[in-house]
C-alpha cells in the first residue's frame, strides 16, 4: 500500500479513537456522577460492555495502522511516526494496567464520588495522548 493511502487510513482510525476518547472524557465519565448509587454498578458494567463495541474495530486497526505507518514512513517522518506509536503504546498500557482495573473497582465497590472524580481527572492524560496522536496523524497525512 502506498504511504498516502496508509496515512489516510491511519488518520481515519486515529480520529475515530480521538472521538471515542473525547466523548468518554467529556460526556460518559461525567455522567457517572449522576447515576444513583443503587444503579451505579450495573451502569458501569453496561458502559464497559458497550464501549467495547467500537473499540473492537477501531483499536486493533489503529494499532496495526500505526505500526504500518512507522515501518513505511519516509525518512523525514519516521521519528514522528515512532513517537505517535509510542504514545499509542503508552495509552493502551495505561488502559490495561490502570483504567481497566479501575473500572472493575468502580463496578464492584460502593458508589464513591471521589473515585469517579479520580477517574475523570486521571483520564485527561489518556485523552490528551489521543489528541496528540490525532494531530500527528494529520501531520503524517499532510506529509504523504
Amino acid at each position: 500500500m502506498d504511504f498516502s493511502k496508509l496515512a489516510l487510513a491511519h488518520l481515519v482510525f486515529t480520529v475515530a479513537m480521538v472521538g471515542v476518547m473525547t466523548a468518554v472524557q467529556l460526556v460518559i465519565y461525567p455522567a457517572f456522577r449522576d447515576v444513583t448509587e443503587a444503579n451505579f454498578a450495573a451502569y458501569v458494567t453496561t458502559h464497559g460492555q458497550n464501549i467495547v463495541r467500537p473499540l473492537i474495530v477501531f483499536a486493533p486497526a489503529e494499532v496495526l495502522l500505526a505500526l504500518m505507518v512507522w515501518l513505511s514512513a519516509p525518512s523525514g517522518t519516521k521519528t514522528l511516526a515512532f513517537v505517535s506509536g509510542l504514545l499509542l503504546a503508552i495509552a493502551w498500557l495505561a488502559t490495561a494496567v490502570w483504567y481497566g482495573p479501575f473500572h472493575g473497582r468502580l463496578a464492584n465497590e460502593p458508589y464513591d464520588l471521589a473515585m469517579i472524580d479520580q477517574l475523570i481527572g486521571t483520564n485527561w492524560a489518556r485523552t490528551i495522548i489521543w489528541w496528540l496522536r490525532g494531530g500527528l496523524a494529520v501531520w503524517l497525512f499532510t506529509q504523504a
